[in-house]
């Protein structure tokens, strides 16, 4: 008790202290606030708990190579390679993209023994982590300024599934040299990935295998209360935010980033787990206190409003859609006074659907819904334990036991064959 208030004590100092530097920036980012990693060295943070992509990689023996892509509609993207140590590199790269609210460190930061990218790069994969517009790796332009120009934050998944992955995908291959590539998704990651197969059908020729962690494109079924409620209020609240200059959630500098970082320092599993059971379906203790506090110093991470409040529309109507602009909105941009569904029907590269069995968001039913409109699923495999939830894919102690030795299998069994069609699909 004694520690928890000194820790509050000296937080209360800081921020004091930056008071007079919180400078709202036309309201776009507010309130931003400079990192001070001497504050969390004092109090006790983990290390790995705000070190970057490249200083944790490091930090574990990995070399990282740092890349820029710029989309067709000037969104400058961040890309690390993390690089083999083997002598002879498999064939095919792997991309992988994370899910909302955050970023590549998603993949690494349970550690050297338990990040999945780590995992892959043992195994001689070519690994390549990604991160899509909006996050604090990839928040630039080479016209507009996040922090002044309300444009900047006019997307959703539809432009990371548009522009993101197709320009990421492009140019791994090109700095790979090879003709197609692995895919990891989580969350919203697949669901870009869903958004690209199925509006640019050209890049499923690009894509060896896919893997879709905690797949979302249908959200009619979702059994989180809290979500579901809060579903019916994101247009009205993203229209007053809009209307009020917000436009950007969750900045990594924002001032509500740090104080979710700190609860999550001294006090994990009250705060941060029981945010997570609240809204996903966490099991309180499925993921270590430590884990949990390290993964909440990156998650969080910036996104649109716009991107929410599309969510929020795919739980509303059941469909997976494109994002509703109003009837004269949809009608100037899609041609029809209602927004269009993807069609999945044009996803024709291998997919294989990992989904969890307590997890609200990515229930079994929309996954089930998922699989029957994807012409070739290879698998929808099910983890039934009953801790398992949205974010143990990638934080649990058990995802070393329960999904990454499939997904290695996989990616073994497709590295061998020439044509990935000729693996059998059991659904």
């Amino acid at each position: 008790m004694k520690r928890v208030r000194a820790e509050v004590l000296v937080l209360m100092l800081y921020v004091h202290s930056v008071s007079t530097q919180i400078k709202p920036k036309l309201k776009l980012t507010p309130y931003s606030i400079p990192e001070n990693r001497a504050l969390k060295q004092a109090l006790g943070y983990q290390e790995d708990t705000y070190l970057n992509f490249t200083e944790l990689t490091s930090k574990y023996k990995y070399t990282t190579q740092e890349h820029e892509v710029v989309t067709e509609d000037g969104y400058i993207l961040t890309i690390f390679r993390i690089l083999s140590k083997c002598d002879q590199v498999k064939q095919h790269p792997v991309l992988l993209l994370h899910g909302i609210f955050d970023s590549a460190d998603l993949w690494i930061i349970a550690g050297r023994e338990k990040g999945l990218a780590y995992i892959l790069s043992n195994n001689c994969f070519d690994v390549w982590v990604a991160n899509h517009r909006g996050n604090h790796y990839s928040r630039r332009h080479v016209r507009l300024d996040p922090d002044t120009d309300p444009e900047y934050w006019e997307y959703s998944f539809d432009e990371h599934g548009t522009y993101d992955l197709p320009a990421m995908i492009d140019y791994v291959l090109a700095a790979s040299q090879r003709p197609r590539l692995y895919y990891i998704g989580h969350s919203q990651g697949t669901t870009n990935f869903f958004v690209m197969s199925s509006l640019r059908p050209e890049y499923n020729d690009k894509i060896r295998l896919s893997i879709q962690l905690a797949p979302i494109a249908f959200m009619g079924n979702i059994t989180s209360p809290i979500l579901s409620i809060a579903a019916h209020g994101l247009e009205p609240i993203k229209s007053f935010l809009e209307a009020a200059g917000y436009r950007e959630l969750f900045a990594k500098d924002h001032i509500a980033h740090f104080l979710v970082e700190f609860l999550c320092q001294i006090a994990p599993d009250l705060v941060c787990g029981q945010g997570l059971a609240l809204t996903t379906g966490y099991k309180i203790g499925s993921i270590y206190s430590r884990a949990l506090s390290r993964s909440f110093g990156h998650s969080l991470d910036g996104i649109s409003v716009k991107d929410l409040a599309h969510f929020g529309q795919l739980v509303l109507s059941g469909k997976f859609q494109r994002y509703d602009e109003g009837s004269e909105g949809n009608i100037k941009r899609y041609g029809t006074s209602k927004p269009p569904q993807y069609d999945l029907s044009k996803i024709t590269s291998p997919v294989v659907l990992m989904a969890a069995r307590s997890d609200w968001i990515s229930t079994l039913k929309d996954t089930e819904t998922l699989r029957s409109q994807l012409p070739n699923v290879i698998e929808k495999y099910i983890i039934r334990e009953k801790y398992w939830s949205h974010n143990n894919h990638l934080w649990g102690e058990t995802a070393p036991i329960y999904e990454f030795p499939k997904i290695l299998d996989y990616f073994n069994r497709f590295h061998n064959y020439n044509s990935p069609s000729s693996i059998i699909p059991h659904n």
